[in-house]
């Protein structure tokens, strides 16, 4: 509370010599060194810190209590510690290079003692990169990253970009370069995406990276629908089915299929689409892997969209048996929502939702954020097709504050366009729907863009 009273009134430009002539003479110039150094290490942890890793770093611990009763650090609960965030500023601006950069590789050294996880491997590659140790967190972040970021940890954007790519091998940088191109489409920045793709694909081609090549071309295809060419999108999927035909990728092939299927649909040519689901069923015949259920649950909800429900059945719940037999409780989530989506296009709202549910609490305990989005939507979905359109507005709201949280744009704009689809009040309905058309404006996203205009027209015309 006195740091926070000292720098009131204090203008921009004074604030910082206000805080620190204070804590260097009132406060930083009075500890002893130990005192000093257990500071500095919480200071260069970003998260509460345990007990047992500021002893790892052979520091006094019994020097806490007197850190805590002035003020300086807090305890969380016995066993963990952090400061105050301004003394936080202020030690890190005042320290050397050298000391930096020898307490964040000692941080590294606690986080790679840890079972590896999303938030410790994002907290090491941090500390890797603020020690020289980019070889490292480029290593870390091409092995853990597509996970990383299933948790929500956007960030990685930023640290992937701080990563010197001098000294890194050629596949190595392609692929760092992949991961920051996938996270930009995410995070609904189209125009970055399509040019880190872009150099993506030149050094796969350079390097002979087939399967790389492969990857960004249904990348960029991604991104060319949602800026609403379908034309190049199609173009694209094509060229990266014949790479993956080529490495005889059953995986990536069914995908390719599939997102043709897609783009097909959207046209409204559900002969051709059925042809190339049926490509994605021979693929599917010819293999038992694991690796294709992905795209089996995908095929599953092209077959529900298109009103083929006795094959959509079939998919659903051979998946659905499947997944129950593999040590992937995720997968085996996406597959009962897709069970869930089955049994709401029949009727069945009842199974829908226990199996929707089902599926939510997984992903919660699983923390994989980007799913959980995507499953609080779709269970809201069934309960608006079931009329109960309170609940279905509650978890639209629950899915948009966790997607406003990590910044997924493009699921923001979704979720808007769901509310503005079912709030009953019209003024409510165009607010949501103005929101929804401005974040895809700025995303470039013209094909949804379109869609919400639509909307927009029809609410007008309603009373």
């Amino acid at each position: 509370m006195v740091l926070e009273l000292i720098n009131r009134g204090a203008s921009a430009g004074a604030f910082h010599e206000t805080l620190e002539n204070y804590v260097s003479v009132e406060i930083f110039s009075k500890l002893s060194a130990k005192q000093k150094q257990v500071l500095t290490c919480l200071a260069i942890f970003r998260e509460p810190v345990k007990l047992e890793a500021l002893a790892a770093q052979g520091l006094d611990t019994d020097e806490l209590d007197s850190l805590v009763e002035q003020g300086l650090a807090r305890d969380v609960d016995t066993e963990t510690y952090d400061l105050h965030d301004l003394i936080r500023e202020f030690l890190i601006r005042s320290l050397n290079d050298e000391t930096r950069k020898d307490v964040h590789s000692k941080c590294s050294d606690w986080y790679r003692s840890l079972k590896p996880t999303p938030d410790v491997s994002i907290e090491l590659i941090f500390h890797l990169t603020k020690c020289d140790c980019g070889e490292e967190a480029a290593d870390l972040v091409v092995e853990q990253g597509r996970e990383i970021v299933s948790q929500g940890h956007m960030e990685l954007i930023g640290l992937i970009e701080s990563i010197p790519l001098e000294n890194l091998n050629i596949s190595i940088k392609t692929k760092l370069y992949q991961l920051r191109g996938e996270v930009l489409v995410l995070l609904g920045r189209f125009i970055e995406a399509e040019e880190i793709l872009q150099q993506t694909k030149i050094f796969a081609e350079s390097e002979g990276l087939t399967i790389t090549e492969a990857e960004v071309l249904s990348a960029l295809a991604d991104i060319a629908l949602k800026q609403g060419n379908s034309d190049d999108a199609l173009s694209m999927h094509r060229d990266a089915l014949e790479k993956f035909i080529e490495l005889d990728d059953a995986k990536g092939a069914a995908r390719s299929y599939n997102n043709m299927g897609y783009l097909l649909r959207r046209r409204n040519d559900k002969t051709k689409a059925l042809e190339a689901y049926g490509e994605v069923e021979k693929i599917l015949s010819q293999s038992d892997s694991h690796e294709l259920l992905g795209s089996q649950l995908i095929l599953a909800r092209a077959f529900i969209e298109l009103g083929e429900i006795d094959r959509a059945r079939d998919h659903a719940l051979t998946a659905f048996e499947k997944t129950d037999g593999i040590d992937d409780v995720q997968l085996h989530a996406r597959a009962q929502a897709v069970l869930g989506r089955y049994y709401a296009k029949v009727g069945d709202s009842d199974v829908a939702l226990h199996h929707y549910s089902s599926a939510l609490d997984t992903m919660g305990d699983a923390g994989d954020l980007i799913s959980l989005v995507e499953i609080t939507t779709l269970l809201g979905e069934v309960l608006q097709d079931a009329g109960r359109t309170e609940e279905a507005m509650e978890h639209y709201r629950e899915a948009l504050v966790l997607a406003e949280a990590n910044d997924l744009r493009m699921q923001i704009g979704e979720l808007l366009s769901r509310l503005g689809g079912v709030a009953t009040d019209k003024q409510r309905r165009m607010e949501y729907l103005q929101r929804a058309l401005s974040v895809f404006r700025e995303l470039g996203a013209k094909s949804r863009m379109q869609e919400v205009q639509a909307q927009v027209h029809r609410a007008v015309m309603s009373r």
